[in-house]
């Protein structure tokens, strides 16, 4: 049996937190159909213009009445525009990574926004709870995207999840239930997975993209 995950005001019934890839993989109607089946969407944010992402979101409301919240990166140019557009739509929460802003956290405690930080060392975890996060996910070098370690998760999961108190989520590889007990077991609150969602019906990715999966 699955724990439940807490996050500030979510509390999703199973431990599972959809990645956000881009550009236009993780759209709402993937994030709508995670969160429908217990877990936590997410919408790919980077790629997308304000407009663009204000639609998305809007979609998603009207397939879910579960969780979901944006995924943009801090190095986008349209990084503050796309932010704050979520959070004028009341999204749940915003995951961020690939840098690092500070001013995220004070629009985050201002609009009641909860900010999910991707982090790949203590440090950078220690910080982002000192600014205000509400969780990390920890990337180990399994992970896609944008990487800021070489190590493995299961070496850097035990150190944050002991100098943190926020929930500390596991990312990089994960694809099935071994993948996630092993985590848990390991001190994980919750696991990211993304690639795993990629080759679903509910992902509108081209299909040939899917193919190369």
């Amino acid at each position: 049996m699955l724990p439940p995950l807490q996050i500030a005001h979510m509390k999703a019934k199973l431990p599972i937190i959809q990645g956000g890839m881009a550009v236009r993989v993780s759209t709402a109607k993937l994030a709508a159909a995670v969160a429908n089946a217990g877990g936590i969407g997410v919408i790919a944010g980077t790629g997308l213009s304000p407009s663009a992402l204000q639609t998305e979101i809007r979609k998603a409301r009207q397939l879910t009445s579960g969780y979901f919240g944006i995924n943009v990166l801090f190095a986008v140019s349209q990084f503050a525009e796309l932010v704050k557009t979520a959070m004028k739509e009341k999204i749940d929460f915003i995951v961020s990574g690939a840098g690092f802003s500070r001013d995220m956290y004070a629009w985050g405690k201002e609009m009641n926004v909860p900010i999910i930080s991707m982090v790949s060392s203590v440090r950078v975890a220690r910080l982002a709870e000192k600014l205000g996060a509400a969780a990390v996910v920890v990337e180990g070098r399994e992970a896609g995207g944008h990487l800021g370690t070489d190590k493995p998760l299961a070496e850097i999961l035990p150190e944050v999840k002991k100098a943190v108190k926020i929930p500390v989520l596991a990312a990089g590889g994960i694809m099935n239930g071994y993948d996630i007990a092993h985590y848990l077991q390991l001190g994980a609150n919750g696991v990211q997975m993304a690639t795993r969602f990629v080759t679903s019906e509910e992902c509108e990715a081209h299909d040939n993209f899917k193919q190369l999966y």
